[in-house]
């Protein structure tokens, strides 16, 4: 709950409390949100917001940079943030946002490992006065009363995005897979009708291959491959919904002694591995970047607008930084550049 601090050392002891975890010419979908304000970092607190933090997975790069975010503007900005990690476990991540309820903080950011089983979660916290942010998934159409907004993207955009730019490498006869992720989360799912659309649009183009995960990591990402790989040889592209997924791909690829200049491979969330590949042109052939730091920090000064003035400033939607990657436009930026 908000409180009234008296000065750098109540502060400090504060923030003992907090807890951290963890190609296309496609420009940036949004401004930059590198840079959060610290009006308040000058070391005096006359408050402090108590603010949870309901990671869905810390084992994935974007949540950890998106974590990274929050924290520091945390320690900017007179923030105790208490933060959890549900490891993907959709019942813990519930139990969690229900354990901050009781607390009585004064706001919960949540990354929505479901967007339907969350949904009675996201009521309590609102029956007790506790707002909810929406951060990288959101609930289910048609719940955005039960959210002051969500910081993400359109994510079946961003479906649509990664595949016009396979598409456009291929030609009709091509062969191609998709190696979905897991969960109901709006993230899959959306990205996934927009995959569909785009092919759909594209029927010279044959989708031979396409199953879902059973979590966001590189093991099943080289287990799918290898089964694609093994009904279809001939395959001239492999998209994926994640780089942890897509770095299978490539081990798969080349545990066959498959040329890579073959074979294109996709990816999503803007991990270090598949940047360095893309700029060796080894490996991962392009990504969605989705600046995981720069969409903690948004999500922050989101935040931070509705506990100093009732308002995060938008109606709802507030659209975070993502862009395509691929050799056609990394050349001259650093992975750090990239976060």
């Amino acid at each position: 709950m908000k409180t009234r601090k008296l000065g750098i050392a109540a502060v400090a002891a504060a923030m003992l409390f907090g807890v951290t975890a963890c190609g296309s010419d496609d420009s940036s979908s949004s401004s930059d949100a590198s840079s959060a304000p610290t009006e308040e970092s000058s070391g005096d607190c006359a408050e402090t917001y108590q603010v949870g933090w309901a990671n869905l997975d810390a084992g994935i790069l974007y949540y950890r940079d998106l974590e990274a975010g929050l924290q520091e503007f945390a320690d900017a900005n007179c923030w105790e943030l208490i933060a959890t990690d549900a490891a993907y476990d959709i019942p813990k991540q519930i139990a969690q946002i229900e354990d901050m309820i009781v607390k009585g903080v004064d706001l919960i950011i949540a990354a929505p490992g479901d967007r339907d089983a969350l949904v009675a979660v996201y009521e309590k916290a609102k029956e007790a006065g506790v707002p909810m942010l929406s951060t990288g998934n959101n609930l289910a159409d048609g719940n955005e009363a039960l959210e002051i907004g969500f910081v993400g993207t359109d994510w079946e955009a961003e479906g649509v995005r990664q595949t016009e730019w396979m598409v456009s490498k291929l030609a009709d006869g091509d062969k191609v897979a998709r190696i979905g992720g897991v969960g109901a989360t709006q993230y899959v799912q959306k990205r996934k009708a927009g995959f569909e659309k785009v092919m759909g649009e594209n029927s010279g183009i044959e989708v031979v291959f396409n199953q879902d995960a059973n979590g966001f990591n590189q093991e099943e990402g080289l287990r799918l491959a290898q089964d694609a790989l093994t009904a279809h040889p001939d395959l001239k592209a492999i998209w994926a919904d994640s780089d942890a997924l897509a770095l299978g791909a490539v081990q798969a690829l080349n545990e066959r002694g498959l040329s890579q200049a073959d074979v294109l491979v996709l990816g999503s969330d803007g991990e270090p591995i598949a940047f360095d590949q893309i700029r060796s042109g080894e490996g991962v052939d392009y990504t969605i970047a989705l600046h995981g730091l720069q969409w903690g920090r948004l999500t922050a000064e989101v935040a931070h607008a509705f506990l100093t003035t009732g308002s995060t400033g938008y109606e709802y939607f507030i659209q975070a930084p993502t862009e395509g990657v691929s050799a056609d436009n990394i050349a001259d930026r650093t992975n750090e550049d990239l976060r």
